[in-house]
């Protein structure tokens, strides 16, 4: 399967960090072929070695590649967010631990709800919180599920 990240909030390489248009693509398609926590470290690493410490849009950017891996981990197909609102769809196969999903829930203060009409969505609301909370803050929540 595959997961669509839908977010409203997205991550690039600034010219600052990267000058070269090759040098910016290379590091573009290596991001985009993470797929294991090792793959993801290894690239930043390199990234800092080369290019020094990221910027918050690199952060960004290789913020959405671990939450595609957890994704994957937790086999979510989509992870779309609008207004504040943030849509957890899973695969009819998940291996979702129900404990935990309950506990999470039961803990959210009303701030994650299973969708009423899509037994395999979970709705979260995310708020109007900046760039860097928000990556963290799901990154958090679908760590609490793993």
């Amino acid at each position: 399967f595959d997961t669509t990240l839908d977010l409203e909030y997205t991550g690039f390489i600034p010219d600052s960090y990267i000058k070269e248009a090759a040098e910016k693509m290379e590091v573009y398609k290596k991001i985009a072929s993470i797929s294991r926590e090792d793959e993801l470290e290894g690239v930043f690493a390199e990234l800092t070695d080369r290019f020094g410490p990221l910027p918050d849009e690199a952060m960004s950017l290789m913020s959405l590649a671990e939450l595609r891996i957890m994704c994957r981990k937790l086999r979510i197909s989509l992870l779309r967010e609008r207004k504040g609102q943030l849509e957890i769809e899973f695969t009819r196969m998940s291996s979702l631990n129900i404990d935990k999903l309950m506990r999470m829930i039961q803990q959210s203060g009303g701030k994650i709800k299973p969708d009423p009409h899509k037994p395999n969505v979970l709705r979260m609301a995310t708020g109007t919180i900046g760039l860097k909370e928000k990556s963290e803050f799901i990154r958090d929540q679908l760590a609490r599920l793993l």
